[in-house]
């Protein structure tokens, strides 16, 4: 059956996260609505209660897409079991994100509810397909070993570190913070692969974020995660090809904070935050990671082996 075959559930899957995305943006523009916000083309401005309610929910939805995506790419891969893992967790995510605003106290919106159901029947009916088709079997192990435990430990502390003290000295005026942690992110990833960079994504600005007091970090979790994911596939790669994945996941990062900030700030903020993210901190980090990477290659070949 054609259907069943890697690449069409590939579309499959990218059709169910895109669904899934429109939907979400749909309930968030009636919950803006519901308080009292009618155009996100303005500066938007809301409660600190409202900002981290909305954020929390345009996160889920986001992982949703994000997940979807990666269920398909894994599958594409030959991965099938794997594939309709991740399947499960963008439809679980989804699931998530469908009753929060009803447990929040927003009306739900029957149009964004609507959609969003139809995505994540999409993903569940990709998920069940996966299953159907023969694939790459994959040996049960351990996701991360000790050494890359450790690695993970010392990156997100440095992470941790670079992100908290640049970024108390350099608060925005459009909300949060800039700094050039990314720039352990970057290093971690590029030396360890994706594994240890998407861990470090996650783990040092979640407890920078902790430490300087920002309110909305379930977002650093995705947004991070991501860029120190898909920087992670540079490793051993030639210079072009990481540069061109550090970019890539510069725009993921920037990408996923921009498509918060523009229902909780509105379009305006969010495009300069967006250029702040992108340019101020991911260029800036990249280009510091490139060198230092160099750097640790030359004077530490032993921990490479």
């Amino acid at each position: 059956m054609g259907l069943k075959q890697p690449k069409y559930l590939f579309l499959l899957s990218a059709i169910a996260g895109t669904i899934i995305l429109v939907g979400g943006g749909i309930q968030a523009d009636s919950m803006l609505k519901s308080v009292g916000v009618a155009d996100i083309l303005a500066a938007v401005s809301l409660s600190d209660n409202d900002k981290v309610n909305l954020a929390l929910y345009l996160t889920l939805i986001a992982s949703s897409t994000a997940t979807s995506l990666w269920a398909g790419a894994t599958t594409l891969k030959g991965y099938t079991r794997r594939g309709r893992v991740v399947a499960y967790a963008a439809l679980a995510s989804g699931l998530g994100a469908l009753a929060l605003p009803t447990v929040l106290g927003y009306p739900p919106s029957i149009l964004g509810f609507t959609v969003t159901v139809s995505g994540l029947a999409i993903i569940a009916l990709a998920a069940f397909l996966f299953a159907k088709v023969p694939g790459v079997e994959v040996e049960a192990k351990a996701w991360l070993d000790s050494r890359e435990i450790a690695l993970v430990a010392v990156f997100s502390a440095l992470t941790a570190i670079l992100t908290g003290m640049t970024g108390l000295m350099l608060p925005t005026l459009t909300g949060g913070y800039t700094h050039i942690g990314d720039t352990a992110i970057y290093v971690a990833a590029l030396l360890f692969g994706a594994k240890v960079g998407g861990c470090v994504g996650i783990i040092g600005p979640v407890a920078a974020d902790l430490l300087v007091g920002y309110p909305r970090w379930f977002v650093t979790v995705l947004a991070h995660g991501s860029q120190g994911f898909i920087a992670g596939l540079g490793k051993g790669k030639n210079k072009i090809t990481q540069i061109v994945l550090l970019a890539l996941s510069g725009v993921v990062m920037s990408t996923v904070y921009f498509f918060v900030n523009i229902f909780i700030k509105g379009v305006p903020i969010a495009v300069i935050s967006f250029a702040r993210d992108l340019f101020g901190q991911s260029l800036v980090s990249i280009i510091l990671a490139l060198v230092a990477t160099k750097a640790v290659e030359k004077a530490l070949p032993a921990i490479m082996k």
